[in-house]
């Protein structure tokens, strides 16, 4: 399906290997493939989503640090 531009679709570039497709179905195929590549494009263009990723939040601590003192972690003495 070569383009003059990489961005635009030609439905007339389309080449059905099944015999007898009536104009109805080549209209609703050329109507997916362009919702698809319009749905491919605009997210791409898409600003990136703020926060922190995946990767950034499994960085976390496991858990909060654990001081010792009265009422709180005592250490082993065992």
């Amino acid at each position: 399906m070569p383009s003059s531009k990489p961005s635009e679709f030609d439905p007339s570039e389309l080449v059905f290997v099944t015999t007898r497709v009536s104009d109805v179905e080549v209209s609703a195929v050329s109507a997916v493939i362009r919702g698809l590549l319009q749905e491919e494009s605009d997210e791409r263009r898409a600003a990136p989503e703020l926060g922190q990723s995946a990767w950034q939040q499994n960085q976390r601590a496991i858990r909060k640090p654990v001081y010792p003192g009265v009422g709180r972690w005592r250490g082993f003495t065992g």
